[in-house]
């Protein structure tokens, strides 16, 4: 793998004007991604600690309401398969019906703001069950409102049955590269339909 690393300082219309930033842009072979190792300060939040370079999601996470947005974005930030955890969020949120929410924590009061630094649920609006999908962005692991069976197992070989927890949500899967990305999506369709 190579990796290229510019850093060009200026105003925006000083960088909009150059011509050297202008070729530098035309010599990128490959797409430019909404996520991007940068150097930055970001603060850790299982530790509170200050981390160094992690992850910069630039745009909204898709589906995650405004009051969430810092939240998961700072979870995110270490995740390294970050991309293809916010194209699981475009896709699975561009289901009919599909609403992202956080939770609403024991001391969760009315006018409080729900919590996002667990995980983010995915709901089918309307559905008398809760959540088809409960997603990490700090891990990129999904948990699916599925059981485990041979069926699921051949869709999703990088899938597993967990021991213990919600007797309806016994399927989990880490996403890490496009491969499991796409697994993800099939079990997520197969939760979404079931609920």
């Amino acid at each position: 793998m190579k990796l290229t690393y510019v850093c060009v300082e200026g105003t925006p219309q000083e960088l909009d004007a150059s011509e050297v930033v202008r070729q530098l842009v035309q010599q990128q072979s490959a797409a430019l991604d909404t996520v991007r190792r940068t150097p930055r300060v970001v603060v850790d939040p299982e530790s509170d600690d200050d981390v160094d370079f992690g992850w910069l999601v630039e745009g909204d996470v898709p589906g995650v309401a405004e009051e969430g947005q810092s939240t998961v974005k700072a979870q995110l930030a270490f995740n390294p398969a970050a991309q293809q955890f916010l194209d699981f969020m475009a896709e699975a949120t561009s289901w009919e019906n599909v609403g992202v929410h956080g939770i609403k924590r024991k001391s969760w009061q009315e006018g409080d703001p729900l919590d996002y630094t667990g995980y983010l649920r995915l709901r089918r609006k309307g559905s008398q069950y809760g959540g088809f999908v409960y997603a990490f962005a700090s891990t990129g692991v999904i948990n699916f409102r599925l059981l485990y069976s041979d069926e699921i197992a051949e869709l999703a070989p990088d899938a597993y049955q967990l021991s213990k927890g919600n007797h309806q949500y016994m399927v989990n899967i880490q996403i890490h590269d496009e491969n499991t990305l796409k697994q993800a999506l099939s079990l997520a369709e197969l939760a979404y339909d079931a609920t």
